[in-house]
Parts: structure tokens; sequence; C-alpha cells
């Protein structure tokens, strides 16, 4: 096959080539330089970073003849024989499929033998991590004092599990994993020498996917290429690529952080027949969360690749919410995600969601939460709407027409005091107990704070329909200690400082104090004043019953 693919292709064919991994570079290549070179090293770091590369760069520059600052030229016999893969003294062994001590021991015996072509041996295993244990027994005493003019070079994904002898005998190297703007610059650098365009948010959806790889995200490319061709957008990438966008993560979010559990179990339906996994969906919202606690510490935590729309939203929805609130969500969210594969997997993410959403029972938000699209809310209720108000069997005529008719009330009410006035007309027993809740604000939004007994005799039913004939968006809150006062509580204090104030005045009446002076009587009752005086009326009573 001519073709060859990006990750091939654009492989560093110098030190300078490589991304991200300036430390090691400088550190190879100053050790280059002043000819401090060691006879083993160690290259660990996740997959597509550069072990693999580093190393044969590494083979190519002790064997360069015409080396520049510690740079292979990458032109003589030496690094044109290594670059190809035909150079008898550069050995590459594959560890995953090598990983016996007779593989090692045909190393071991080549050892003996000086270099044919070049002047150093280099031998490189990949994946070290895969070779057993007696192949590794075999290796440590030729690793820690190979021949002359021999290298080893081990790269492994996991150097964890390579015996702490073996580590103690290597020069170690950690490659790092690239964060998302290095690797989307490098796909717009390879993709503009390919000739191709993409769009900053399709190489950033993409930088995302890879995690860190750069040779994930050359794959990644080239699979886009194959759907896009020479165009390449943010919908090309999250089609071809099978990614969930940002608008069906906020839609689920929003509808969880305001409480509406149905809402929220629509969302996640029609992201099923949209394709998306409910899994992969509530873990995009475990990132939402895990977001908005780094903008609650500072808005400058806003991950990378997120949209400005995204961060926005973050922003808004951080500062509404106390640490304890967020992190409940987040822990009941991992858990359920956790217990996830014991269920059918639509049935229970459906119940985590509704699990989530009821939460604002038990942790509200601290402040008003932003702005609800109402478009979205409508065009996502369409089908609780159809089936709300839906004619039972059992159901009387008379009953539902009284339920349509209270949906809304006939003159909107302009206070707290007067809606519960109105309500009084519709369900006594309801408003009776509203009577008793403190309204912490009353405006576009209601915000309601109910007490224990109070979240358990007004049950959805009964806040569902209030909030409907209300025509507000009630939010439910439960009351922890925050100041406010009940309408009831409200009314009594008012009555109460009103009886107050006409003692004070009766008692200052000249006409009152000189009764009580010349009869001996004292003041038992007062009224407030009639239509027709201007004075109150008062009850007196002589000390001598008379």
């Amino acid at each position: 096959m001519s073709y060859l693919v990006l990750a091939r292709k654009w492989r560093p064919q110098r030190f300078a080539d490589l991304v991200g991994q300036d430390v090691v570079v400088r550190t190879l290549k100053n050790a280059l330089t002043s000819h401090h070179i060691a006879h083993a090293y160690l290259m660990t770091g996740i997959r597509g970073v550069g072990k693999t590369t580093i190393s044969r760069l590494m083979a190519m520059a002790v064997n360069c003849r015409q080396t520049e600052d510690g740079e292979p030229c990458g032109a003589c016999e030496s690094c044109a024989s290594i670059a190809k893969g035909s150079s008898l003294d550069v050995q590459e062994m594959d560890a995953a499929s090598h990983t016996g001590v007779d593989d090692i021991r045909e190393i071991l015996d080549s050892v003996r033998y000086p270099p044919v072509q070049l002047n150093t041996k280099v031998y490189i295993i990949d994946e070290a991590h895969m070779l057993s244990k007696s192949a590794f027994n075999a290796l440590l005493k030729t690793l820690e004092e190979p021949p002359e003019n021999v290298m080893f070079i081990l790269a492994t994904t996991e150097s964890d599990k390579l015996p702490i002898t073996v580590r103690s005998r290597c020069q170690r190297f950690d490659l790092r994993r690239l964060n998302m703007d290095e690797i989307a610059d490098y796909l717009a650098y390879v993709l503009q020498e390919e000739g191709i365009q993409a769009s900053p948010d399709a190489l950033q959806a993409i930088a995302k996917a890879s995690d860190g790889s750069v040779r994930d995200a050359l794959s990644l490319t080239e699979r886009v290429l194959a759907f896009s061709n020479q165009n390449i957008s943010l919908q090309d990438v999250q089609q071809s690529l099978g990614l969930i966008g940002p608008e069906q993560p906020l839609k689920l979010a929003d509808a969880i952080l305001h409480g509406d559990a149905k809402l929220a179990v629509n969302v996640l339906r029609q992201s099923r027949e949209m394709g998306i996994a409910p899994a992969h969906l509530l873990l995009e919202l475990s990132e939402r969360l895990h977001e908005m606690m780094c903008c609650k510490l500072d808005d400058s935590l806003v991950p990378q690749g997120v949209n400005t729309q995204t961060a926005d939203w973050l922003i808004a929805q951080a500062q509404c919410w106390s640490n304890q609130a967020l992190d409940m969500r987040y822990q009941v969210l991992v858990h359920g995600l956790r217990d996830l594969a014991l269920m059918d997997e639509q049935r229970g993410a459906e119940m985590i969601v509704m699990r989530l959403a009821h939460l604002n029972s038990i942790a509200p938000p601290e402040k008003e939460l932003p702005a609800w699209d109402n478009t979205q809310k409508k065009t996502l209720q369409k089908v609780i709407a159809t089936k709300k108000h839906t004619l039972t069997p059992q159901a009387k005529p008379t009953e539902i027409i009284t339920e349509e008719t209270s949906l809304q009330a006939s003159e909107p009410p302009t206070s707290w005091a007067d809606a519960i006035a109105q309500y009084h007309a519709i369900k006594p027993s309801v408003a009776a107990h509203l009577e008793h809740v403190i309204c912490e604000s009353f405006s576009d939004t209601v915000r309601l704070l109910l007490n224990t007994h109070q979240q358990q005799v007004l049950n959805d039913q009964d806040r569902q329909a209030f909030a409907a004939w209300l025509g507000k968006r009630v939010i439910w809150a439960a009351h922890q200690g925050q100041a406010g006062e009940s309408l009831l509580t409200q009314q009594q204090r008012e009555q109460q400082e009103a009886e107050r104030k006409l003692w004070q005045s009766a008692a200052a009446n000249p006409a009152v104090r000189l009764l009580k002076e010349k009869l001996g009587c004292r003041l038992v009752h007062v009224r407030p004043a009639t239509m027709n005086t201007n004075t109150e009326e008062t009850s007196m009573e002589n000390n001598n019953d008379i």
C-alpha cells in the first residue's frame, strides 16, 4: 500500500519535531553533546507520547557522525538505515509477544559481539513490563554492566510493573501527557501542511478525545477525514467519533438542577433515541458537576476545551450552589454509575436522574438559578403536556372541569398574601398548610422554605398543582434555619403590634387617665375606633368590682 497514515507519516525524525517533551529532549541532547551517555534508559508514559520515537532518535544520535547540538542529521547512512529499520546493530523487541527468558537469552548471546556497521549497538525493548520474572532476572547482570558500545532502552506504559532492580539500573524519563491546547495546535499545523481545513472547535474536540496522546489524535483525525474529506467541522467530529455534544449534557444538568425529574427523564430518553448511551450521558453529567466545583474555587479553573457558552453556564450555576450540595449530587451520581452494570442501563439511568432531581428538597440552591430556557423546556415537555390531563375511565366530567379551571389564577396575585387568599377558594386544605410556609421571595420565581413536617404534608401533586395555578416557577427548598416568617406568623405579629398600639393610645388618652384616677378603675379591653368616632372604645372595670 502506497498510502501512509498520518501517525506514521508525521512520526518525528528529529528531537526538535517532538511535541510537549521539552524537558526530556533538552536533557538527552545535553547528554549527547557532553558525551555523558548512560548505558540503559527507561522511557515511561501513556500511549502515543513518543517513547518508541525517542528511543529510535537516541539510537540515531549515538551513531550519527554529523550530529549538531545532539541532533542526528537524518541523512547519513547510519541514520537512514536506522530510520528504515534495516540496521543489524539496532534491534527492537516487542516484549508483549516475546515475554520469556529464551527471548532475552538471544539478546544476551548477541551482546557479546561487537557492532557490525555502527559505533553502538542499541537494544530497544518495547512494552518492557510484559517480560516475565525470569526474563527480568536474566537481564539484570547485563543491564547493570553491559559490554562497551552497547545501550539498552526500555519503553513501557506501566513502569510500576518493572522490578525495582531493573528500574534502579536505568536512567528514567517520564514522558508527560500533553494538554488539549498542545495537541490542537499540533493538529492545526499538520492539517495546514496537508492542505486540510478544520475549525478550532473540531480540533479541540479531537484533542479532548485523544486524552493526551498525539498518536491517538492523529489516528482520530484520520478517521474524521475519511468521513468529512477535506473540511473538518465540529459536527463531523461528533458524528464520526460518536462524541456527545455539549447540548444534551447541559439540558440534562439544567433539568436536574431545577429539580424537574420528569424533564430529566425525558431528556435521557430523547438522547437514547439520538444514539447516545445513557451511561455516556451520565459520565458527561459528572464532568459538568466536576467543572462546576472547579468554578466555585475560581472562574479561571474552567477546563480546557470548554466553549464560551458552556463556560458561562458553569460559572453562573456554580454561584448558586454550595460545595456540600454539589458534592452530594456528585457522590449520588458516582454511586449510581458504579451500580449501573447490575441492572438495565436505561432503567438504572432514569432512577439516577430522578434521585438527583429530588435532592433539591434536601439540598436546595443557595441563590436563584439562572433563567430557564423556556423554548427548550416547552419543546422537551410536549410529551408530558399531552399526557398530563388525559381522561381516566374512573374520572368524572365535573372533576376534570374543576381541575382545568383551577390550573391558572383568574387574577395574577401581586403578593404572597394575595396568592394564599385566592388559593383558599381553590384548595383550602393546601392553602392552610401554605400559610405556615416561609416565602423567601415572590417574583417571577417563588422560593418557599419548608420544614420537615411541611415537606411530608405537601406532596408532589399538591406542589405541581399550586405552581400551575400560580403561573410561576416555584422552588420548594428545605428550611435550614434561614431568617424569615410564615404568612400566618406575619399576620399574628401585625395583629399583636396593632393591639399594642391601641393599648398605648388608650393608656395615653387624657379622658381614660382621668376616669382611672377618679373612679379607681383599670383598663381591661380595647377595640379599634368605629367609623363614627375618632377615639378607641374601651372597657373599664372598678378595682372594687363595683
